[in-house]
């Protein structure tokens, strides 16, 4: 009982702060809408990347809480999900349309996904869980000819994770919905893993077939996952009104050609399958290669679209009434000096416009990250944006 009322707490907080700056939520909600209708908001809409799920900035900093071990403890999963977006509600003025989600619940995605097809995650004590790339699921093309599709609920860490799942409600009740969070895991991003990016690569030009056959089972296995997750968390994957998403953190290490050939025909008979009229791509990885390649197919959105890459070259050949960008930071750019930081920014904001059609974050920060450079990243950002 002391930890539910602990979590009440947590909501009467967060529901007190959102009557209290309900200016400040309303006006970034503006900001986001005219962004995704590719007009042009008051100023750019900047975020920055604390969520737990992905970053261990206030775990660390401020909770001395090892990522590892808040991983495991459902009740730790709960309370500082929420601890986290409260305070870094109130710590960074940036544009947040809530102060918490509607959710809390596991990752999932990118590390649950690849296990469900038979990688190894990775849970160190002190980092965000990975995939073991040294272990190659399918090591052979008969593991490939033998493999069929599991029971989603009871593959990989599925059981694992839906049992942390059901904990987490059995603690908060229906205080707050719990579900699984994160990313997609991509079948691109599941071959890349369960065959091993370089063994991929040479089957590519090797053996096109099983290339091929592998990519048509974990399309299947894909299907299964969005099926099943409609079906317990009400999460619709088909229909016209859907923007299909794949999250393709591989990606940038294959040619735009060996996309075109070995990708795309897959996606695209899915995105047909579930009557998608727009698909969004999203990579931490730079893609100016797949810039021309974009133009070939019903891309509405790009997510998380590195400041390193050509921004200039995206916005000339996919423009802006096409295409809704998310921009993020570089990797380190945060570790410069506020002029460092200003500067970088400004080169950004030059290069995307004024005119709306694209949105601005600091991408997931690490603990390595001082609370002065994200102050300044979201201070110079308002100046510019």
């Amino acid at each position: 009982m002391a930890f539910r009322e602990k979590i009440k707490g947590l909501i009467s907080r967060a529901r007190t702060l959102e009557i209290e700056q309900r200016d400040r939520i309303e006006a970034a909600r503006v900001r986001y809408e005219a962004a995704s209708n590719l007009e042009a908001p008051d100023r750019v809409p900047v975020q920055v990347g604390v969520d737990p799920v992905w970053s261990d900035w206030y775990l660390k900093r401020k909770y001395n809480i090892e990522i590892g071990e808040f991983w495991r403890d459902p009740k730790l999963l709960i309370e500082y999900e929420l601890r986290t977006w409260i305070d870094s509600f109130v710590d960074f003025d940036d544009d947040r349309t809530y102060v918490i989600p509607d959710a809390v619940g596991p990752l999932g995605g990118v590390v649950l996904h690849p296990s469900i097809v038979g990688c190894r995650t990775a849970f160190p004590v002190d980092d965000s869980p990975w995939i073991d790339l040294s272990y190659r699921a399918f090591d052979t093309k008969e593991k490939i000819d033998d493999f069929d599709t599991p029971d989603i609920p009871k593959a990989g860490l599925m059981p694992e994770i839906l049992e942390r799942v059901e904990a987490m409600r059995e603690l908060v009740g229906d205080m707050i919905d719990v579900r699984i969070l994160g990313g997609d895991g991509s079948p691109l991003q599941m071959a890349a893993y369960t065959r091993g990016i370089t063994q991929l690569t040479r089957d590519m030009y090797t053996d096109p077939p099983i290339v091929h056959k592998l990519m048509r089972k974990l399309m299947g296995v894909y299907d299964k996952i969005n099926e099943y997750y409609e079906k317990e968390w009400d999460m619709p994957y088909r229909g016209k009104d859907i923007e299909g998403r794949f999250y393709d953190n591989p990606l940038s290490y294959f040619s735009s050609r060996l996309i075109e050939r070995f990708v795309l025909p897959h996606y695209r008979d899915y995105a047909e399958k579930c009557g998608w009229r727009y698909w969004s791509f999203e990579t931490q990885d730079v893609m100016d290669q797949f810039i021309e390649l974009f133009k070939t197919v019903p891309i509405r959105t790009v997510q998380s679209l590195v400041s390193s890459s050509n921004l200039a070259i995206f916005k000339e050949i996919l423009g802006p009434k096409k295409v809704r960008f998310g921009v993020f930071l570089a990797p380190g750019r945060l570790l410069l000096d506020e002029p460092g930081i200003e500067g970088h920014l400004k080169e950004i904001i030059g290069i995307m416009g004024h005119e709306g059609g694209w949105t601005l974050s600091s991408g997931s920060l690490d603990r390595a990250i001082p609370q002065e450079n994200i102050q300044e990243f979201v201070k110079a950002a308002k100046r510019n944006g």
